[in-house]
């Protein structure tokens, strides 16, 4: 019973929060609103009995994205450049086309309902998946994760290179070079200016 009332309660809160990440004006609020939608979140995979998830989803998308999210925000601007109301002409379309997709979602949810009733609550063992996951990635998936640390470690490099700027000069402090001088008129390449002559009146 108490089980059932923290899931709903924490759903609850979630899609309040995800609700008003897209109706706040405010983005400081917005932010803030988007770290207790992902804490939520992790809390319904503690729910669960999955620690690595739950872990894994306060230190990365809590501790990491969403702080950051909201640090960019106070340092680009604290109010959204939204002059009027974020809705268009497109209302009614869109609440047909999120009723359908509710819909559609509560057929899912009561087909794998019989199928889900089968499975078991908790993981065997322990009851932890953390050590589990780990000898995985670390064991048979050892090689994938080593491939995957490759791509990420090119991806930083090739990112870091876009940031720069491929067409920029290897030493950012080399001087840049003069100007060269037009060699058309022989006195101007020694440096003599010739005088301008008398108007007349």
């Amino acid at each position: 019973m108490l089980t059932t009332v923290l899931f709903f309660v924490l759903s609850g809160f979630a899609l309040a929060a995800a609700l008003g990440v897209v109706l706040v004006r405010n983005t400081v609020y917005a932010a803030l609103l988007l770290g207790g939608c992902l804490s939520m979140v992790g809390g319904l995979y503690a729910l669960m009995g999955a620690d690595f998830l739950f872990a894994a989803q306060i230190l990365i998308y809590v501790g990491a994205i969403a702080i950051l999210f909201l640090f960019v925000v106070l340092l680009a601007g604290r109010r959204a450049e939204l002059s009027e109301i974020p809705f268009n002409d497109l209302v009614l379309p869109a609440s047909a086309a999120a009723v359908v997709a509710a819909m559609l979602l509560a057929g899912i949810v009561l087909q794998i309902n019989g199928i889900s009733s089968d499975l078991p609550v908790k993981p065997a063992g322990n009851g932890l998946t953390t050590a589990g996951i780990g000898q995985l990635l670390l064991g048979p998936h050892a090689l994938g994760m080593e491939i995957l640390g490759i791509v990420l470690l090119v991806a930083l490099v090739g990112a870091s290179l876009l940031a720069r700027g491929l067409g920029e000069s290897e030493d950012p402090m080399a001087p840049v070079p003069a100007p060269a001088m037009p060699e058309a008129n022989g006195d101007l390449a020694h440096g003599i200016v010739p005088a301008k002559e008398p108007q007349q009146v």
